[in-house]
């Protein structure tokens, strides 16, 4: 029996020597920006490398966002930020070369077996430790999700290193070597599930944009679930934009949180940005303030507490992802409440973006 094999473009590339430093032998994972490969150094010494797709490479802003990735992650040599080892173009092909990671996403983590909240905690940690380093730095994420971000085991506990800066935003463009802007004020891009009111607007961002997302990360790391869930994203943003997050107690049973703790996600959570930390540094000092434990489980109840086992296999950093246009249209039903909020969300939004001349794209 014959069975017919689509090869593409990026198959191709297995095998290949880039510049005449790095074989490609293993495609990890694929976007519609391109893949990511382990690949091994002329030392011998193994490596990740992301090439960007033939398709993506045509266009020059998704060409001029690689680059400024790759700018970024130079610049943020941090244990608690994804290390990048170097950057070139192969026969037009741009390409980034960073360390090959062995573990799995927070998202993973989270998805698989939700951590004791202790470990949650140690690991938001981590992830403010990494952003604290970016924001001293300039330097914005804009996405900030459990999915960019990278957790290994180093034998006695589970560390975070944050990931995908695709979606950065250099808060002085001049410093960084470029004054384009990637993407107009009223524009809309990000995870609806992490995204700041002032992100979800397309009104202008700073670090305290980030601290909601990590506010929301922070969130899940404690309960398991995001703060605001919803069938579909129009509603989950008008939720960001308009609702108060739930008690965390309420998400998790037998989950008890200090006051303290309870007080730093209300805050990183708060409707107007100057309500928030002014930065990631501003979060993490008042995070490692509050007495150990923070948050914990009721021993007493029935409950899988503990983080999952180190895991045996090499897993590479999400692939970029092409921003998609989300479906906004009401669902198929007559729930008179969640068409009301469908309605608010649709005027915030879309009247807001409009007049800014801008438009909306959403990640995954």
């Amino acid at each position: 029996m014959n069975d017919r094999v689509t090869v593409t473009p990026v198959d191709k590339l297995l095998g290949r020597v880039l510049d005449g430093k790095y074989r490609l032998e293993q495609k990890l994972g694929a976007g519609a920006m391109g893949a990511v490969y382990r690949a091994v150094e002329s030392n011998g010494q193994p490596c990740a490398v992301k090439v960007m797709a033939h398709e993506a490479v045509a266009d020059p802003a998704l060409r001029e966002r690689f680059e400024r990735e790759a700018r970024a992650l130079f610049a943020l040599r941090h244990p608690n930020v994804l290390e990048v080892r170097d950057f070139g173009v192969d026969n037009g092909l741009p390409y980034l070369v960073m360390e090959l990671l062995q573990g799995r996403t927070l998202e993973e983590m989270v998805v698989e077996h939700t951590p004791d909240p202790a470990t949650g905690i140690e690991l938001a940690k981590d992830v403010l430790r990494g952003l604290a380093f970016a924001h001293e730095k300039g330097v914005l994420h804009r996405d900030l999700k459990t999915e960019n971000v990278f957790c290994q085991w180093d034998g006695q506990r589970w560390r975070a290193k944050l990931l995908d800066f695709g979606l950065v935003k250099f808060q002085d463009e001049e410093k960084w070597g470029s004054g384009k802007k990637l993407t107009m004020q009223g524009s809309v891009f990000g995870s609806p599930a992490y995204m700041s009111p002032e992100q979800a607007t397309g009104t202008p961002m700073t670090a305290r944009s980030d601290v909601y997302s990590a506010g929301v990360v922070l969130y899940e790391m404690i309960t398991g679930e995001w703060p605001f869930a919803a069938d579909n994203q129009v509603e989950m943003l008008r939720m960001h934009l308009m609702q108060a997050p739930p008690p965390m107690e309420s998400k998790r049973e037998a989950l008890h949180v200090k006051p303290e703790l309870t007080a730093i996600v209300t805050r990183a959570l708060a409707k107007k940005p100057d309500q928030r930390f002014a930065d990631a540094r501003e979060m993490l000092a008042a995070l490692e303030a509050v007495p150990a434990p923070a948050a914990w489980i009721d021993s007493s109840r029935p409950s899988i507490v503990g983080a999952p086992l180190p895991p045996p296999s090499v897993l590479p950093p999400p692939a970029m992802a092409m921003p998609a246009a989300a479906p906004v249209g009401p669902p198929a039903n007559n729930n008179t409440g969640l068409i009301i909020g469908l309605v608010v969300a649709v005027i915030v939004l879309f009247v807001v973006v409009a007049a800014a001349g801008g438009a909306i794209y959403f990640l995954r």
